[in-house]
């Protein structure tokens, strides 16, 4: 014996003839009551046929009942009277499982509607579970993506902390940055820090490609970079070059297999004799201004950083004069800067030129919109970073 499909009556008792033929021999035909709620009754059965009388007059009330038909997930077949023009419209404008039929339906037709129905029903079901299935899905993705996004929250906030929170003032000598990180994390770093009463040691150091593995890398970066060393009781100043080679040598053993690769551009400034010792690792050029406009590129030959072990490199010493400015730089400005170029790569001391010599802070806010205006509603397609150092009067 074929088990027979329950069929939902949702109206005044008894349903109409209609309804009754229509149902005939293959559904079971029951009349929904006010027993239990009618979103659950209409759920548990196969089909619910809902009354013309239920359309009636008050649109609110038909919109209630809508709502709670929809919320059941079930299948639902609404007879409409012909002039009923308003619940016609409400119920075309609903996603929910509603079938609109003409109240007076012959019955041979409402039979076939709901045979249709009946032999589709497994099909209905299977996507609803797989509706269900997805939504399950996408909220455990949604809850992924949140967890995600806070943990790189906090490891952005991690790296910002290893970043020098006040720019050190020693002699004649005063600093300022710009760091933009091209998602949460940056393969970016730089530093400022006082070495002695007369020197101070800064660099910018950019680990090859961005986000987290480069983070990870700029992290050990920070810990391993030697600048000075305790000799009993006294302390030496490491030289750049000797800085850039232990930290060559301090990657190249760590074998990592991937974001092993960086470049690296370290100065000490002597505030008391004003000269400026820098070592350059594969990285652009800083760039020297001059009071009278001049620049100079703070170039000298080297090897990026975790390529080869046990290379050597070159420090080489500039006098400075009160009136100066140094300016240190990760390629990524160039490249964010050269993307709105036609075919033409914008580099730093065309930028620097017509601000040569406005104050730090300006020149770091007029870097910031240049670089607001390429990107525009792009993300960034690499970390920027950007040391200024004056040489005040």
């Amino acid at each position: 014996m074929v088990a027979k499909h329950k069929l939902l009556w949702v109206g005044e008792s008894p349903a109409p003839a209609n309804v009754r033929l229509a149902a005939g021999d293959r559904w079971d035909l029951t009349s929904a009551t006010g027993a239990a709620p009618l979103g659950a009754q209409v759920s548990q059965a196969a089909l619910a046929v809902v009354g013309s009388e239920q359309a009636g007059t008050d649109g609110e009330r038909f919109a209630a009942l809508l709502d709670e038909l929809g919320a059941s997930g079930g299948v639902t077949i609404l007879l409409l009277p012909a002039d009923a023009t308003e619940a016609w419209r409400a119920a075309a404008g609903r996603t929910e499982n509603f079938i609109c039929i003409r109240a007076d339906v012959p019955a041979e037709e409402l039979s076939a509607r709901l045979s249709a129905v009946a032999d589709l029903q497994g099909m209905i079901s299977s996507l609803q579970e797989a509706l269900s299935a997805a939504r399950e899905q996408a909220a455990g993705a949604a809850r992924t993506v949140e967890q995600v996004s806070e943990e790189l929250r906090l490891a952005a906030k991690l790296q910002r902390d290893f970043l020098p929170g006040r720019m050190p003032e020693v002699g004649a000598v005063r600093f300022a940055a710009l760091y933009r990180p091209a998602s949460w994390v940056s393969g970016d770093i730089y530093d400022v820090v006082r070495l002695d009463e007369t020197h101070v040691g800064f660099h910018v150091i950019d680990a090859v490609g961005h986000g987290m593995p480069a983070a990870l890398l700029t992290m050990f970066i920070k810990k391993a970079l030697q600048t000075k060393r305790i000799i009993g009781n006294a302390y030496q100043i490491v030289p750049p070059h000797v800085t850039l080679a232990e930290l060559n040598t301090d990657i190249c053993e760590q074998n990592l297999s991937s974001c092993q690769f960086c470049t690296a551009l370290y100065c000490v400034v002597d505030t008391e004799a004003l000269t400026m010792t820098y070592c350059r690792a594969g990285h652009p050029a800083g760039v020297l201004i001059r009071p009278d406009g001049s620049m100079d590129r703070l170039g000298a030959p080297g090897t990026l950083l975790g390529a080869v072990p046990d290379v050597t490199f070159q420090s080489r010493t500039v006098a400075l004069s009160p009136g100066d400015r140094v300016v240190l730089f990760t390629d990524g400005i160039e490249d964010v800067l050269s993307v709105p170029a036609d075919n033409a790569r914008v580099r730093m001391p065309e930028v620097l030129e017509p601000w040569a010599h406005i104050p730090r802070a300006e020149l770091v806010l007029r870097l910031t919109a240049l670089l607001d205006d390429a990107i525009g509603d792009e993300p960034p397609i690499d970390d920027v970073t950007v040391v200024i150092m004056d040489v005040e009067a």
